[in-house]
C-alpha cells in the first residue's frame, strides 16, 4: 500500500466533546454556570481574579475533577471548546 493509499483509508482519530471545563459547563445549574463563566472570564490582572489552580481547588471540593492545566488552558482559549463560557 502507498503513502498515498493509507492516507485515504485512514479514519481520524473520536476527539472528546469540549475539554473538562466544556463539558462541566455543560451539566452545572445555571446559577453554578453563570458564577463559574464569571469567574473564568475575570483578567489577568483584574481584581478578584481566582489563579488556575484556585478554581481547580473549589472544583474539586465540589466533586469536580478539573486540574489547573485543563483550566489555564481553557482561559486562553487554547482546549476543544474554543471559548471561555
Amino acid at each position: 500500500m502507498t503513502l498515498a493509499d493509507s492516507l485515504k483509508a485512514a479514519q481520524p482519530y473520536k476527539t472528546s466533546r469540549g475539554c473538562a471545563v466544556g463539558r462541566l459547563l455543560a451539566v452545572l445549574s445555571p446559577k453554578d454556570r453563570e458564577a463559574l463563566v464569571a469567574a473564568l472570564l475575570i483578567g489577568k490582572n483584574e481584581p478578584g481574579r481566582l489563579s488556575n489552580q484556585q478554581l481547580s481547588d473549589i472544583l474539586k471540593s465540589e466533586g469536580h475533577e478539573v486540574s489547573m492545566q485543563v483550566i489555564e488552558t481553557h482561559r486562553k482559549l487554547a482546549c476543544s471548546c474554543g471559548s471561555v463560557g
